[in-house]
């Protein structure tokens, strides 16, 4: 048995509580890969889990190690040595307000990915908790609300995958500009990118093609330079973002903060991309560097597109800077997390 074979986790999360619709991404892969990181380390690990992501948890390897149960029931009456809860939800609180009462761990990890409202924040102050989020501003709320173990670290798993492409791109050859995310969401700004693309000079367009990546309903884009791809599962993000040449981040912000990290944006970096970022805090600061380049308005963007088509030079150089940027800043370790948070040394 491993040191830490002693140690049980019980894990659950809003996003795999119902069930698996599409390809997991995101904050989805993100949970699924870090169960399975804590089982390999030697956790026990329990996980409150729809069955169909128990299936695609079992596909992992090691992630047949983690134990899944369906519904609180099977685990109200046992005892863990923490509870971590994988994101803030409304919905949670009940379960938050049962897990405490049945006492079925001294104390919690919360990873914060988005805002928490009112009730979260309160659900979550009745347990002993340590709190870590994906941003500053997220990270606010709890130090406002009286928490003192409040810490910022996040960044992606399977950061290996994402690697620049092994050969030179030459510099007469089509320039590819993409925007990743779940653009069925508006917010994530597929059609500023499309108007913006549209906005490009002839001469500048006919080099150039815009791939969306992806939509489980693609829109006709009424181009055939604006390609609108299905559902890309996670497998085939890092050729794709290999045979592309600048990354563009074109999310607002609609009453709320939508864009909390920005897996995405980090993944296209460590691929070597230059980014052409919207105006948004938690955009801005990866680019920091010298990673890319803000935008604020359509026609900036188009400006930006059509000076980075000219410059080889000036992609390369950025692209560089962003993986620099992303190896240093954004890439998860789950066993350094544990250590930190999970279960300190000492």
């Amino acid at each position: 048995m491993s040191a830490n074979g002693g140690n049980r986790v019980l894990f659950m999360d809003k996003v795999l509580l119902s069930p698996c619709e599409k390809a997991p991404r995101g904050v989805e892969l993100f949970n699924l890969n870090l169960l399975r990181d804590l089982a390999g380390l030697g956790y026990r690990v329990t996980a409150v889990l729809h069955p169909s992501w128990a299936a695609l948890l079992r596909e992992k390897p090691g992630g047949a190690n983690v134990e899944c149960v369906s519904g609180l029931r099977g685990v109200l009456f046992r005892k863990f040595d923490v509870f971590l809860l994988g994101n803030v939800a409304n919905r949670l609180v009940p379960a938050l307000v049962l897990l405490r009462m049945f006492r079925v761990a001294p104390r919690c990890v919360l990873i914060a990915h988005r805002e928490p409202s009112r009730r979260s924040v309160i659900a979550q102050k009745a347990w002993p908790s340590t709190v870590v989020t994906v941003n500053d501003k997220i990270a606010g709320h709890y130090k406002s609300a009286g928490f003192g173990d409040v810490a910022v670290s996040y960044g992606i798993t399977d950061a290996d995958r994402f690697h620049p492409a092994g050969h030179e791109r030459r510099e007469h050859q089509r320039i590819n500009f993409c925007v990743l995310g779940h653009l069925d969401s508006p917010w994530k700004g597929a059609d500023t990118a499309m108007a913006a693309f549209r906005g490009l000079a002839e001469d500048v367009a006919a080099r150039c093609g815009l791939h969306l990546a992806s939509y489980k309903s693609p829109p006709d884009t009424g181009s055939d330079r604006i390609v609108a791809h299905s559902w890309m599962p996670f497998e085939k993000m890092p050729d794709f973002l290999r045979s592309m040449d600048i990354l563009l981040v074109p999310s607002r912000d609609e009453d709320v903060m939508r864009e909390t990290f920005s897996q995405a944006m980090v993944q296209g970096m460590l691929t070597g991309l230059p980014v052409i970022a919207a105006d948004l805090p938690i955009l801005t600061e990866k680019l920091d560097a010298g990673g890319g380049l803000v935008f604020n308005t359509v026609e900036e963007l188009t400006r930006h597109m059509a000076d980075l088509v000219h410059d080889h030079g000036a992609r390369r150089t950025m692209g560089e800077a962003a993986r620099k940027t992303a190896l240093e800043r954004y890439v998860w370790n789950t066993a350094e997390f544990s250590r930190r948070f999970l279960f300190r040394e000492g």
